[in-house]
């Protein structure tokens, strides 16, 4: 498998991380059987999708990506479904996350 096909993949994973994050949010408890299990669909699909990346990306680079495009798509999609707040301060500590996540994983590959 090649690299870019890692990549695409290593994407699609965080895209499922971001929609299960957002389906527990949804949920209204173990009964609610429509958003638990499209919880758990994107959640095994997610894990499916990382580990078949793993192939060909190290497993930082990996967490790298996966980490930095998830968490921006799980607090794009809380402010754009659940209207949480967005302002300056959060945009900064969002910004600082990811700087962290990449400074974390160019340390690691030091």
């Amino acid at each position: 498998m090649g690299y870019k096909l890692s990549m695409l993949m290593l994407l699609l994973a965080a895209i499922a991380e971001a929609i299960w994050n957002v389906a527990l949010k949804k949920s209204t408890g173990l009964t609610d059987w429509r958003a638990n299990g499209i919880g758990l669909c994107c959640m095994s699909l997610g894990i499916f999708l990382f580990k078949k990346s793993l192939d060909s990306v190290s497993l930082s680079v990996a967490s790298l990506v996966w980490s930095a495009i998830s968490l921006s798509l799980t607090i794009g999609l809380d402010v754009l479904f659940f209207k949480t707040r967005f302002d300056l301060l959060t945009a900064g500590f969002i910004l600082l996350s990811i700087i962290s996540i990449i400074g974390l994983g160019y340390s690691a590959s030091r």
